[in-house]
């Protein structure tokens, strides 16, 4: 049978939210001690308790006092100690409050017992970074992405920084989502979520898209296969929603962009004198630079567009299309200034 630490600390849900406080003595199966719950509402509420512990934590806890003296009843906890070593369950109380709670332990005295124990230091913490393509998301993928970042999280909460007319705000997710459809377009976007995992350490994930530089997916955490396979969901999530030919492009540059070049090293040889051959290889070189900063100018590598659920085909398409007719103009460009220097210069 496992050993209960003495100090818990964690947080509780349901109809009252607040921090949570246990000090427990255990001795075989029987537990008693005292906790204290501070709720967010009506403050501090201090209980003593009696109960079991034979893999499944119960407790039958009774009100000694509270800074409201009505509201307060018997309350029984049932719950787990979890793989990671934290308990894990539910509260209901005889006044019809109830909800779920999460504690870790916080023993000091057994933690430094505990230091030179390898079984109780992590390994090692793992991150994993995913760069992110351009990508253009509407209110619905938005949803589904902040929905798929909280799976595997039962105690974090996801929050959103987001750029609006000019200045940054940051809001719990589902208040973000509540009041989307009045933001419109924003070109920065932060998804954060974490919580305690084990030995003191929480899982982290940080999902960032940018309007301007590299977009990126970050997590974090003591287990390496959740790290790793949870950021290449992620990824993988995101990846229908990427535009596929501005991503290229500012991965590898535009393969025009090569073609351009290339055929600019083949057809000089046929440009009479060294000036001319100069203004030529100056006109492609203009070109080149003036196609990046016109991609990022004119086509942010984020844009969202959260008062718009069903995109039609043009706004989805129109980065692409842009990146196109900005290459071919280049491309048109370059031909005529290559007819101009060779024109007068036939048999």
């Amino acid at each position: 049978m496992s050993s209960l630490a003495t100090k818990w600390a964690g947080r509780l849900y349901g109809t009252n939210t607040g921090n949570l406080f246990l000090e427990i003595e255990q001795e075989g199966e029987s537990v008693k001690g005292e906790a204290r719950f501070m709720d967010n509402l009506f403050g501090l509420a201090l209980y003593e308790f009696t109960g079991t512990f034979d893999g499944t934590l119960k407790l039958f806890c009774t009100p000694l006092e509270a800074s409201v003296a009505e509201g307060l009843g018997d309350v029984t906890v049932e719950a787990i100690l979890t793989t990671e070593g934290n308990l894990r369950g539910e509260w209901h109380s005889t006044v019809g409050t109830a909800g779920t709670f999460d504690a870790y332990p916080h023993d000091f005295t057994d933690a430094k017992q505990d230091a030179t124990k390898t079984e109780n230091i992590p390994e090692q913490i793992y991150n994993k970074n995913i760069q992110l393509g351009s990508v253009r998301l509407f209110s619905d993928d938005v949803q589904k992405i902040i929905s798929f970042i909280e799976q595997d999280f039962s105690v974090g909460r996801a929050i959103v920084t987001y750029n609006i007319r000019g200045s940054q705000a940051t809001k719990y997710a589902t208040d973000f989502i509540r009041d989307m459809k009045n933001l419109g377009e924003v070109n920065y976007i932060k998804i954060t979520i974490q919580e305690p995992e084990a030995y003191g350490i929480n899982k982290v994930i940080v999902f960032e898209l940018v309007e301007y530089g590299d977009s990126e997916v970050r997590v974090s955490g003591i287990n390496e296969a959740w790290v790793i396979g949870k950021a290449e969901s992620i990824a993988q999530e995101i990846r229908p929603r990427q535009n596929k030919l501005v991503t290229t492009y500012r991965k590898h540059g535009l393969n025009i962009n090569g073609i351009i070049f290339f055929s600019m090293l083949v057809a000089m040889p046929e440009i009479d004198g060294w000036k001319n051959r100069a203004v030529f290889a100056i006109t492609v070189f203009v070109l080149l630079n003036l196609l990046l900063v016109i991609h990022g100018k004119f086509i942010p590598n984020t844009k969202i567009y959260l008062s718009q659920k069903e995109p039609s085909f043009i706004k989805r398409a129109w980065p692409s299309i842009l990146s196109w007719v900005i290459a071919a103009t280049s491309s048109i460009f370059a031909a005529w200034v290559f007819y101009l220097l060779t024109k007068g210069s036939g048999p």
